[in-house]
């Protein structure tokens, strides 16, 4: 892996969180091989979930989803050495293993992915979030109650996403939403070529060019999990959609 690549997102993992942050966890800067990945999912931010319980206990032992402090043997952010950082990354380039459930946010964005023609299983796929740390509330909740706040870790995390998109060899961003679409578009100076609609949302394709290399930038207005739903068929259908209006445009050869 490249030197200065590890160095980036190591210094992300030891970057010290905000009042939002679940207490003894760690910015997911990935879910899924990012390394090998060829297309990223984009959402607003790590469900809590991914730490902790219903009661808001931290997950352990064989239910603990991803590394935290605690896992790790760390007392804070700041003091993750060089191995609890590989750690952390190894299990986060993992999560979609062959020996782990698909846990539900990402059962109909895999059915998408896999229309579009990629996989999270396989590691051409991995999904990535606009703010990397995992807050409780979620981070919109967060923003909805203070805006100051919200916008203010949006901002520290933005440049991190932009980064990853240009610094990994991605072809093509799904945007999750509406609100994932608009960011994306402006952190990247994508331009927009088409819209259209499909089963009650909107979708859009845009275009631009980071480090020499055309990426694809797609996506839709309602979230997946919001009503009205696809069903499992339309989630796919979806996804080949995609696919073809990026391969209409001449931007399909590197996805696979």
């Amino acid at each position: 892996m490249n030197d200065a690549i590890i160095a980036r997102v190591y210094q992300r993992l030891r970057r010290a969180g905000n009042p939002a942050t679940v207490p003894g966890s760690l910015p997911v800067t990935c879910f899924g091989d990012l390394w090998t990945a060829r297309v990223g999912t984009v959402g607003l931010n790590p469900s809590w979930k991914q730490y902790l319980s219903k009661s808001r206990t931290e997950l352990v032992g064989k239910d603990r989803h991803l590394e935290t402090l605690r896992s790790l043997g760390a007392r804070e952010r700041g003091e993750l050495t060089d191995a609890q950082c590989e750690r952390a990354i190894t299990t986060m380039r993992g999560y979609f293993g062959p020996d782990k459930p698909v846990y539900s946010w990402f059962a109909g964005l895999s059915r998408v992915v896999e229309g579009f023609g990629a996989s999270f299983r396989d590691g051409s796929a991995a999904h990535l979030d606009l703010v990397q740390e995992v807050t409780d509330p979620f981070w919109s909740n967060v923003l909805k109650a203070d805006r100051d706040a919200g916008a203010a870790m949006l901002d520290a995390d933005l440049p991190f996403l932009r980064w990853q998109i240009e610094a990994f060899a991605l072809s093509a961003v799904i945007c999750t939403s509406r609100t994932v679409l608009d960011a994306v578009v402006r952190i990247t100076a994508a331009e927009v070529i088409e819209t259209g609609t499909f089963a009650g949302r909107r979708w859009t394709i845009a275009q631009t060019k980071l480090n020499k290399r055309a990426v694809a930038v797609v996506g839709w207005n309602i979230p997946l999990v919001r009503q009205p739903g696809l069903k499992r068929e339309q989630q796919t259908e979806l996804g080949n959609l995609l696919r073809a209006r990026v391969e209409a445009a001449g931007l399909l050869p590197r996805l696979v």
